[in-house]
């Protein structure tokens, strides 16, 4: 059972990687009037623009509608080694600052943090920290 969870993970892994797992929704644009610009829908789910990757390590954001506002989470998966991810937000394009817990995966790991509010005003984006690394690389807020 360990090794078809694994297998699982990987092939899941490879999918987001390739994008294949985006949503149907990605890029659309909501309908229009003849006098109506078109405004860009937001998908729910992954964040293609979110993901960091470095060595066996991946972040990457997902988001979702909670009671009519939109939320962010942070996910970290690690292949092989340990791996770090934190969450931070940003409050009309100020300082980004840490939101959620550090966490930590190693071994075909993965891990999620809860959702974080960020609607409209708000950026949040996904930090990495490979194990054997001091520094941290965020990814684009979303």
């Amino acid at each position: 059972m360990q090794i078809v969870h694994r297998t699982a993970f990987a092939i899941i892994a490879a999918a987001v990687t390739a994008g294949s797992l985006g949503p149907a929704t990605s890029g659309s644009t909501a309908p229009t009037r003849p006098n109506q610009q078109s405004a860009p829908v937001r998908p729910t789910g992954f964040e293609p623009a979110s993901v960091v990757k470095r060595g066996p390590c991946k972040v990457w954001i997902n988001t979702k509608k909670l009671h009519g506002r939109w939320n962010a989470q942070g996910v970290v998966y690690s292949s092989s080694t340990v791996c770090g991810m934190k969450l931070e937000r940003s409050h009309k394009r100020g300082k980004y600052k840490q939101i959620s817990n550090f966490y930590l995966v190693k071994n075909g790991g993965q891990r999620n943090t809860g959702w974080h509010y960020d609607d409209h005003g708000y950026k949040t984006r996904v930090c990495l920290n490979l194990g054997s690394e001091s520094s941290w690389h965020c990814g684009k807020g979303i």
